[in-house]
């Protein structure tokens, strides 16, 4: 922890304190600090915010007894450190206006990617639209891009990660790409000049707090800087981004990669 600032860590640990009011004014204004630096841990309080609303939506009665054992069951799993399966990192309300007609076309094929995985969203959102995954992490996506002789891959100077743009809109002036990283090797440090929505396709990854599997979601705002670190088995992740991103250090002689 710095003089003012927290950890991200700390921060995850301090955000029940936050939203109960419990933090006095230097522990106030440090959590709010860094959440204004860190969207991971931004994204964190969102899904923290929403479970009560989502729990409403699942039971909309009072819950019974066999739920509410099986509520305790995975607050202990939770308590012993042992982790639920599928997403636990879900769009933005306001990114499943996508899916309707005139939708941004890049946003909805990520959303309906995620639906795939993802069975609390299909719970609440249908599943009519979902793309269902297959052993290979690509096999759903390659109906909807361009023949792969067409993908640009970038690979000089990732640090062994490459990430090639598929697809671009002209409307909203966003691309959508692939990227790939290595098994323990982290993203060479960049900078976002846009907003970017990242969706994990396979594997996993480490980005602030927050450690994303296959199917989770993240949005990472204009001007964020940050190294996402692969998981030991690599992952594969989609990304709708605008305004590119810059590489810092020597890198940054590659210009803006889109």
């Amino acid at each position: 922890m710095t003089l003012l600032m927290p950890t991200c860590a700390e921060t995850v640990a301090l955000l029940t304190d936050y939203e109960e009011g419990a933090l006095g004014p230097l522990g106030w204004f440090g959590l709010k600090l860094h959440l204004s630096l860190c969207p991971p841990c931004r994204a964190f309080l969102a899904s923290l915010r929403r479970t009560p609303e989502v729990l409403k939506d699942l039971w909309p009665e009072p819950p019974a007894p066999a739920a509410e054992r099986a509520l305790g069951g995975a607050l202990a799993a939770l308590r012993q450190g042992r982790v639920p399966r599928g997403p636990v990192h879900h769009p933005e309300d306001e990114a499943w206006n996508a899916l309707e007609p005139g939708g941004d076309p890049l946003m909805a094929l990520l959303l309906r990617v995620h639906l795939g995985q993802c069975g609390d969203c299909r719970n609440i959102r249908g599943g009519d639209q979902a793309l269902e995954p297959g052993p290979d992490p690509l096999e759903t996506l390659r109906p909807h891009l361009p023949p792969e002789s067409q993908w640009r891959w970038v690979k000089r100077g990732l640090g062994g990660a490459r990430v090639a743009r598929v697809l671009h809109d002209p409307v909203t002036g966003a691309s959508l790409s692939l990227a790939r990283l290595p098994g323990d090797r982290p993203m060479p440090l960049h900078r976002h000049g846009g907003p970017e929505i990242s969706l994990v396709l396979a594997g996993g990854m480490k980005d602030g707090p927050a450690h994303l599997r296959s199917g989770d979601w993240v949005a990472v705002p204009t001007g964020t800087c940050h190294s996402p670190l692969a998981d030991s088995d690599g992952c594969w992740a989609l990304l709708r981004m605008e305004g590119g991103m810059r590489f810092a250090g020597w890198r940054s002689l590659l210009g803006v990669v889109h």
